[in-house]
């Protein structure tokens, strides 16, 4: 089994080459240094984890069958020799009629696991990996339409293994496999890790597996080894679609920029739009997006009769369907409100003007709460866009920016994780919005975090060198938040106490 799965990748491979030459030949196959941070410390990451198993796992920790990936070679062959004239016919009308669809393969929905997931825990797995792993299934129960449940006498399970096994799993229900394991070996014994590999048992692959990833990220092949190239082939629309959902760079299921990079401080993953690289790689957990595409490709939405009035993004809660999913940042029934913050002295609603304003905040790791998430609209009149100036961060630089950060979304689509920043390299950075509204989030789960920027509004035509002028005042509040804003009605709606 482990010389046919060799001989499928080298096929990968052979099906990658015309993409590879072409990256070696391109002029932006390496980006400019602005996309290298000087990391204090990277995350996890389930490649080196699994470095030993590197031959007979697919992209790092799939474990999927010969059948599977003889699917996948012959869906990505078969894509590549159609995609040439819808190439063409795109460069020539100036219009793309790829159509999306869903995270389906040839089996769906037999793939899904209709009845139920079965799941058993091996004898090898210590009490912190079984603690991650029931965690991870509470998670995906309470986000989704899925049942979960402790095997009895089903020939179809889950079985949860350990030791040094590393981190991996099976891709969807296998009827012909009967028992499907998944390993949380040493090591592996995360959230962020164990939701990611029961997400692909549920049936989930790569988001940068992503037949149309290449509008939103750049692959460097010079510095992954040859025969490592396979593990960034693209899956055809017919093995793996996208539900019309956005490409998300801050899902869990996303390499981080350095995967299988033979050069530490490299990256073979660069985001087309360079606001975003701080955003890849998180393993904090599952994001929006990966719950949205959890929710459709188990057709959760048909577990309610009428949907509910969803806004800014949200989708219908199956498990109560009178309220919504929502976006990171919106809160209420129907995601009309701003998300609560885990304290009542920070959050709310700014209100920019054409003159900047500065806001300061400070997360200090010095109370009882370990997690601590502030959320804040920044709104402008309609018609107009809002101008977000960086000016400082101070903040430990870890890859993925998912302990300590900012997070921006200065998009108009609300679902995918926004900009993020932890990193001092960011601070001078000047950001301009699509909308009147930008949700930002600041949160500190590890250490101290604090960050300074100004922000206005202006009109679609403005320039970014238009010169204002600032005011600010400090406060602070007894849950270890230090804010400064200039907005007086902000702080006697928050009832902040000033310090001169």
């Amino acid at each position: 089994m482990r010389s046919e799965k060799i001989l499928f990748y080298g096929y990968l491979i052979l099906i990658s080459v015309e993409y590879v030459i072409a990256q070696f030949v391109s002029n932006e196959s390496i980006k400019d240094v602005s996309t290298i941070y000087n990391y204090s410390e990277k995350p996890i990451s389930i490649g080196k984890l699994n470095r030993k198993y590197r031959d007979i796992l697919y992209e790092g920790d799939m474990a999927i069958s010969y059948k599977q990936l003889s699917i996948i070679v012959n869906g990505s062959t078969e894509y590549r020799k159609a995609a040439k004239p819808r190439q063409r016919e795109k460069k020539e009308n100036g219009s793309d009629r790829v159509k999306r669809q869903a995270y389906l393969d040839q089996n769906y929905p037999a793939t899904i696991w209709k009845n139920g997931v079965p799941f058993m825990f091996h004898e090898s797995l210590n009490p912190i990996a079984k603690a991650a792993i029931l965690k991870a299934i509470h998670f995906w129960y309470r986000e989704t339409c899925i049942e979960f449940r402790p095997r009895t006498f089903q020939k179809e399970y889950l079985l949860f293994i350990g030791n040094d096994e590393g981190c991996w799993s099976t891709v969807g229900r296998d009827a012909s496999q009967g028992k499907q394991v998944v390993s949380i070996g040493d090591g592996c014994e995360h959230f962020g890790v164990t939701s990611h590999e029961l997400a692909h048992a549920l049936g989930i692959f790569h988001e940068q597996s992503r037949f149309d990833r290449d509008d939103s990220v750049s692959f460097n092949p010079r510095v992954v080894e040859k025969d490592l190239l396979f593990n960034f082939a693209k899956i055809s629309p017919r093995q793996m679609s996208t539900y019309g959902l956005p490409y998300d760079i801050g899902s869990v299921m996303h390499y981080t920029p350095t995967e299988f990079s033979i050069i530490p401080s490299i990256p073979t993953l660069t985001a087309i739009d360079t606001n975003l690289q701080q955003t890849m790689g998180q393993l904090e957990g599952p994001s929006f997006i990966d719950v949205y595409i959890m929710n459709q490709h188990y057709q959760c939405q048909d577990k309610c009769q009428t949907q509910a009035p969803c806004q800014n993004g949200g989708f219908t809660n199956s498990r109560n369907c009178k309220v919504c999913k929502c976006p990171t940042g919106f809160g209420g029934p129907f995601c009309q409100l701003i998300s609560l913050s885990f304290s009542p002295f920070c959050g709310g609603l700014l209100n920019a003007e054409e003159t900047s304003r500065r806001f300061d905040i400070t997360i200090r790791q010095s109370t009882n709460t370990r997690s601590k998430t502030c959320v804040y609209h920044i709104k402008a009149p309609e018609g107009k866009k809002i101008i977000v100036d960086i000016l400082r961060i101070d903040s430990k630089c870890i890859e993925g920016c998912y302990q300590d950060g900012l997070e921006l979304k200065m998009k108009k689509d609300y679902r995918p994780v926004g900009y993020r920043f932890c990193c001092p390299e960011s601070s001078r950075r000047k950001l301009i919005s699509e909308t009147n509204l930008v949700p930002f989030m600041v949160y500190s789960r590890e250490d101290d975090f604090s960050v300074s920027f100004e922000y206005s509004f202006v009109s679609a035509t403005a320039r970014f060198d238009e010169e204002t002028k600032t005011q600010d005042v400090l406060i602070e509040n007894s849950d270890g938040v230090f804010v400064s804003d200039s907005s007086s009605s902000l702080l006697q709606k928050l009832g902040f106490r000033r310090h001169l």
